[in-house]
């Protein structure tokens, strides 16, 4: 009822109705809250049913579920609105009504996109994002503070904060801007008038149609409207006294949601506050700093690396996790995220007993556990446990570690976040949302197994914590449209303000000895740790306020007396026929690519279902050097573990190294010898993967691999003069051969770094050809590969990367040969690697000299590279969707070569040069490296100096 009645109100508000139904996906195989939509090539929506936890950005909701579909479904209405000569185009190889290929409104910017979907769901629901205070946060403090986006980083998603987040907080506000000063219908004329554009990207063509201004102008007024009103709020609450405590990090966030400073607790003897720390410039985890403070200094880039000195790494932890030490000891109860059943991304419980970072045990698995918190008296630990879009109290007995959920006695409590002990071991105070909307604090008692409501409203009172006399619980709540921390009187039940801030204040916790509390507090830049003294005779009293917020609005129709509710619609197993269809006649890619060989032009049609299980590519193409049609199709079923895949396709080649005579040849330099033949390959593979290790950092899969290729000589009937010499033919039929393969890797990278800057890789595959697997071939091939990065102890994102590739074979192969190295096989297009975004990797490849210039039975090449990030661009002009962001400089050196007989020093070779690298966004989205790269190679014959302008990707 949810969509059907989102679908009744985005028809009528933005004027379009999807003519196809829109399959929709309920996904609970994670603890993380989002979906996404689309309308290409049909309309369909994927939701995880998990509710946001506390301060996501996506926490202003008053049904999760409501919120989540109207925004969704705004994206479906919206991208499937098309006019004009893109309608004409989807009629023609759309089959019809079946599929589209062509949506203008898809190739805006994702703040448009992002904006109209978060402005309807607020318009259409009781709360949203337009209702939040913490998106109000966020555009105030960059008001306040100066640092409002300009229209160019916003367009692009630049690399600064709130990050991916700007789309969604400044398309909003943008988009209710507009609807207030010009009246909703504008948005929905806008929507129309791109979906029928035919010129890509043309958005400032658009809004003047239906305003008469452009974009700029537009956002130079929403800026300062922005200025008057948060400015007015600013000396409001100024007036009334500014009551904060002592900033303890400066740093930049990595994230504006989960993945920020946030979680703290204190050390046992208050020396030390721990916290969750991901500042986008090394690998996440718990740290500490002392209560006290520490040392800063200026920072580099956008991300002001290097401005906190005496931060303190204790565990790495790859998500956001909440800590709590047992008392009395040094061992640590936090969450992480679990790869569970190789298929779910979920979050359990760990113990670690210190010193070693990785001397940790699992206490659940499975669980969904979340927000630890460890008694005083060290015996138990409470929790919240997610589960089915809602989430339950729960209690670990770290002796039996057996888990027991409780009823709080309201069924009407559907989440449950932050549970804390009270001082006596006893009592539990929580954060619950209940069904209207309400987000309160909650106290339950473990003896009487009652539950009682402490807070009655519907503002966000989240994070609640007790003193270590039992005497207040402090919570975080938006009261007064903006978040500080109160204090709720446990004797007295009344509700007093600790904090008076202009930013933001979350998460309190108080000192074990009662005097201090730390707490999450924001700028402009992200979330830090703030320390202040806490005395309740300080405290004040909150101003009167009531929630302006609409009704909730139930989505279940009236019924009339004696009227039924309809039956729900029927179950059925799921069958991935009903959507696994052709419905276009367009390809998914279309690439034209230039080589040593000639030119070949193809395309690449794929079908999948809606839920990804199943997925069929075919690719065409015509190549102009052999004159003839070459392709391929490939089939992949992923519902179960392990997944398989099968493929058939035909090539054809080019091969050199091959002499005859023939007397029709005109005689040249060489009389009538003629080197090199063209080559026919027909492939068949089979195969079967199986993940191996699955976890947040640690990845491995293992592979084997049936492969039988057929290799016939082109030019086998050319005439042979019978008195010329012998002539050495190639060695062709079939070939058949069994691969396993094992993979690994743990690379990491972080916000604002270039590429991987921490981890290694490792591959290991052993390939058996012999003649009982098809083809008159037989060897025995093992060949492997590692990679190291290795992150530089001083600022600026600096490391070095080592990869050696290596293989031998049997010989078995006889002139075919096993192995070949040398510089990049073909001649990189820049402009087609730009159109179909195909990076090339560098990885194995003998920079500095001529394609497979080195063959043999063995073989081995070391890539070394020195990664240098000069300078954080992040801009671009205005609204064109061509936008820089980083430009990085790459010396490397090569070290390898290939052979057949005894090892000698002479087989190996050296090439030497450097990239310049320029990466961008195009069209608003897509991520992008250009190398401008010069290498030599050191060797007279072989070697070339070669400067290639190309998009790639480092290893």
């Amino acid at each position: 009822m949810l969509l059907e009645r989102a679908h009744a109100r985005l028809s009528v508000g933005l004027g379009h109705a999807s003519f196809l139904r829109t399959h929709v996906t309920l996904v609970d195989s994670t603890d993380e809250a989002n979906g996404v939509a689309n309308a290409v090539p049909f309309p369909r929506i994927s939701a995880n049913i998990t509710a946001p936890n506390s301060m996501s950005v996506l926490e202003s909701y008053d049904d999760w579920l409501d919120i989540l579909l109207t925004h969704e479904y705004t994206h479906v209405v919206h991208l499937d609105t098309v006019h004009g000569i893109p309608r004409l185009v989807n009629a023609v190889v759309g089959f019809g009504v079946l599929g589209k290929v062509w949506s203008p409104n898809l190739i805006q910017p994702r703040w448009m996109v992002e904006g109209l979907a978060s402005y309807e769901e607020s318009h259409l629901t009781a709360m949203g994002r337009h209702r939040s205070t913490q998106f109000d946060m966020m555009l105030r403090m960059a008001v306040l503070e100066h640092g409002f986006l300009p229209l160019d980083r916003v367009s692009s998603g630049a690399n600064v904060f709130p990050h991916g987040t700007s789309a969604y907080l400044y398309g909003l506000h943008f988009m209710h801007y507009i609807a207030a000063r010009f009246g909703e219908d504008k948005l929905r004329e806008l929507s129309h008038v791109f979906g029928g554009q035919a010129i890509p990207f043309a958005i400032n063509r658009a809004i003047e149609k239906v305003l008469g201004v452009d974009w700029h102008q537009l956002w130079q007024e929403f800026q300062l409207d922005l200025t008057r009103r948060f400015e007015g709020q600013a000396r409001a609450i100024r007036a009334r006294g500014i009551r904060e405590g002592r900033r303890l990090t400066y740093q930049t966030s990595s994230s504006a949601s989960g993945q920020f400073n946030r979680h703290p607790f204190w050390s046992a003897d208050d020396q030390h506050v721990y916290f969750y720390q991901d500042d986008g410039h090394s690998n996440p985890g718990i740290r500490r700093i002392r209560s006290t403070g520490g040392r800063i200094r200026e920072g580099i880039g956008v991300g002001r690396q290097g401005m906190n000195l005496d931060i303190e790494r204790v565990v790495e932890v790859q998500d956001a996790a909440s800590g709590s030490f047992i008392l009395g000891t040094q061992e640590m109860v936090y969450e992480v995220s679990h790869q569970y059943d190789f298929r779910y991304s979920w979050n359990d419980l760990v113990l670690w007993r210190g010193g070693d970072r990785n001397n940790v045990e699992s206490l659940t698995r499975g669980a969904r556990s979340r927000d630890p918190h460890v008694a005083p008296d060290g015996r138990t630990v409470v929790f919240s446990r997610n589960d089915a879009a809602q989430s339950r109290l729960a209690f670990l007995d770290l002796n039996t570690r057996v888990i027991s959920e409780v009823t709080l006695g309201d069924d009407r409590i559907a989440q449950v976040f932050s549970p804390r002990w009270a001082p006596d071991s006893r009592r539990v105070a929580f954060s619950g949302w209940r069904e209207g909307g309400y987000r309160d604090i909650y106290v339950y008692d473990r003896e009487s197994q009652q539950t009682t409501r402490i807070t009655a409203d519907r503002f966000l009172d989240t994070e609640p914590c007790w003193t270590p006399d039992g005497a207040y619980i402090l919570f975080a709540s938006d009261r007064d449209d903006v978040f500080n921390i109160y204090a709720y009187e446990v004797e007295s039940a009344r509700v007093q303000q600790v904090t008076n801030v202009i930013g933001g204040a979350f998460e309190p916790v108080v000192s074990n000895d009662g005097q201090r509390v730390v707490y999450i507090g924001f700028s402009a830049q992200g979330y830090d740790l703030w320390v202040m003294k806490l005395d309740p005779a300080e405290f004040f009293a909150p101003l009167p306020v009531t929630d302006d917020l609409p009704a909730i609005d139930d989505p279940t129709p009236a019924l009339t007396p004696g009227q039924e509710r309809p039956l729900s619609p029927r179950s059925r197993r799921y069958q991935p026929i009903r959507t696994m269809f052709p419905r276009t006649l367009l390809p998914a890619v279309a690439d034209i690519s230039s080589s040593l060989f000639g030119t070949e032009i193809g395309a690449t049609f794929q079908v999948t279902d809606v839920l990804g299980f199943h997925a069929l590519t075919a690719r065409g193409g015509y190549t102009t050097a052999f004159h003839a049609p070459v392709g391929s199709v490939a089939y992949n079923y992923s519902q179960l573990l392990p997944s398989f895949g099968v493929g058939f396709g035909r090539a054809f080649a080019q091969r050199n190294g091959f002499q005859r005579y023939n007397y029709d040849s005109p005689e040249g330099e060489s009389g009538y010898r003629v080197s090199g033949y063209r080559e026919q390959v027909t492939r068949f593979n089979a195969s079967m993967s199986v993940p191996v290790i699955r976890h947040p950092i640690h990845n491995a899969s293992a592979r084997v691999e049936y492969n039988y290729s057929h290799f016939k000589n082109l030019d086998a009937a050319d005439p042979v003069d019978p008195n010329a010499p012998a002539s050495q033919q190639p060695e062709v039929g079939g070939l058949g051969q069994v691969d396993l393969a094992f993979n690994y890797d743990n690379l990491r990278t972080v916000k604002f770094g270039y590429g991987s800057e921490t981890g290694r890789s490792a591959g290991a595959r052993l390939s058996i050809v012999d003649q009982h697997l098809g083809g008159r071939f037989g060897d025995l091939q093992v060949s492997g590969s590692y990679a190291e990065v290795i992150r530089m102890p001083w600022r600026g994102h600096q490391n070095l990367a080592l990869r050696i590739v290596g293989g031998a074979s049997a010989g078995g192969l006889a002139r075919r040969g096993a192995y070949y190295v040398g510089g990049y096989s073909q001649q990189e297009d820049v402009i087609r690697t730009l159109l179909v975004r195909d990076p090339y990797s560098e990885a194995g490849v003998l920079r500095g000299f001529q394609p497979g210039a080195f063959a043999g039975r063995y073989y081995a090449v070391l890539n070394g590279e020195y990664r240098i990030p000069i300078a954080d661009v992040e801009r671009g002009v205005g609204t064109l969707p061509l936008f820089m962001r980083r430009i990085t400089a790459i010396p490397f050196a090569d070290l390898g070569g290939a052979w057949s007989d005894r090892f000698t020093r002479q087989a190996l070779k050296w090439g030497v040069g450097a990239s310049l690298v320029l990466s961008f966004k195009v069209g608003y989205l897509d991520s992008i490296d250009l190398f401008l790269q010069y290498a030599h190679g050191f060797d007279t014959k072989y070697g070339l100096d070669t400067f290639r302008a190309m998009v790639a990707r480092s290893f």
